[in-house]
């Protein structure tokens, strides 16, 4: 391919994202976003009767607490999610989303091309430990360092869910199967590289006086923390373009699934590999690539959390399945919240976050942490639920005014 024909064809891609943007807010694409926002909405009002459920409880005396629930101060406090702090909280949501809506986004997009990514939680971790290698080990001056580190997160959560698509396209195994084992060896690759490339912690032994091994990673050098110029307008330490990163990401992905050549081939490959064949559409190489984007975005994700000012990554199973595994599995539910649509998908990942952080706010009101994860987890299984509801109604209105056209035609007859 010519370089003229490479410059026309970015131009053509460029020229699609102010249609894409407009599209955002009018249209068919954010009417398709309506039922993640019903759903975000039945999801509160689950949460809510939960958190009187408990309130309730616990006066009839069914619960023993030390200090009685606050009901109404509870529920104006996870409301109030980030902005129980004005801007500082605020920007910390940001942080927080910007992570879940890339990893939302991987799993999503793996969805519209018909296949199923639950190994972003090991796309993540691989991403994460890439960006840790440059960011410990390599002293390169800004912004050189921290593009270096996306582009390693991105380049190895590719690899990680490439490897996926290729046992899925040549082999046959299942893409579930195959990722639900990758995420385990992508955990434990991660402890074993965290010794092979000494990046643990070294401190010297108050009692010993010997230098001893921390059990997580060094902190990567200034030069690879993202750019946090963010932190003056929402006074906040982590947030960073993290979130810009994450809404560009969303941006791109509506531009490659609706509007590109490209988007259509990876859609036709997933749902219907034989007529895709039969079509001219080399499918296994259609598979492999669905896979390696959807790592990219998973892999990006976990450069992001990596890549903030005395982050660390642990080298016990527990703290790393809390810490990043988990953001991964939060996907597959962001993704179905979002209806697998980038928009949707944006606007799940901004509550989830926006309601975790009222989580984290609730016990101000006597709610124990654990009830508050209980509450939290109601209102987004419920939101997720009201999503298959929602489209359970509309098929059936559907097949009903199918069904009705066809008696009025027989009828005319």
């Amino acid at each position: 391919m010519k370089p003229h024909d490479i410059l026309k064809r970015i131009g053509a891609f460029f020229k699609h994202i102010p249609t894409a943007i407009r599209a955002f807010f009018v249209g068919a694409t954010f009417k398709k976003a309506m039922p993640s926002l019903v759903a975000i909405g039945a999801g509160l009002i689950f949460g809510i009767f939960t958190m009187f459920v408990i309130w309730l409880l616990v006066k009839v005396k069914v619960f023993n607490v030390i200090n009685d629930p606050q009901l109404f101060r509870g529920i104006a406090k996870l409301l109030a999610g980030g902005f129980n702090k004005g801007m500082n909280s605020l920007g910390y949501m940001l942080y927080r989303a910007a992570p879940l809506i890339l990893t939302g986004l991987a799993v999503g997009f793996a969805f519209k091309t018909g296949l199923f990514n639950i190994g972003a939680p090991g796309q993540l971790v691989f991403g994460a430990l890439a960006a840790i290698i440059i960011g410990v080990k390599l002293s390169i001056p800004a912004p050189w360092h921290w593009m270096l580190c996306l582009i390693g997160g991105m380049a190895a959560g590719s690899l990680w869910g490439f490897i996926i698509g290729f046992l899925k396209s040549v082999f046959n195994v299942h893409e579930v199967v195959a990722s639900i084992m990758m995420n385990y060896i992508a955990m434990y690759f991660a402890f074993w590289s965290l010794d092979a490339f000494n990046l643990r912690h070294r401190f010297v032994d108050s009692v010993t006086g010997q230098i001893s091994l921390a059990p997580y990673t060094d902190t990567l050098a200034q030069t690879a923390w993202l750019p946090r110029g963010l932190a003056d307008v929402f006074n906040g330490y982590t947030v960073n373009i993290g979130i810009l990163i994450a809404i560009a990401a969303v941006v791109i992905m509506y531009i490659v699934l609706n509007k590109t050549t490209l988007g259509y081939q990876l859609k036709a490959a997933g749902f219907n590999r034989d007529a895709s064949k039969y079509a001219g559409m080399n499918t296994k190489r259609d598979i492999m690539l669905s896979m390696a984007i959807s790592g990219l975005l998973a892999g990006l994700a976990g450069a992001i959390i990596i890549m903030v000012p005395d982050k660390k990554m642990f080298t016990d199973q527990a703290t790393m399945s809390s810490e990043f595994m988990s953001i991964g599995f939060d996907g597959i539910s962001i993704a179905l919240l979002g209806l697998s649509e980038p928009i949707g998908v944006g606007l799940a990942g901004l509550f989830l976050a926006y309601i975790r952080i009222g989580g984290d706010y609730i016990d101000q009101a006597n709610y124990m942490k654990e009830l508050a994860d209980v509450i939290t987890s109601v209102i987004i299984y419920f939101s997720a639920l009201s999503v298959a509801l929602y489209q359970f109604l509309q098929r059936r209105k559907k097949k009903k005014t199918a069904d009705a056209a066809v008696l009025s035609g027989g009828d005319e007859r």
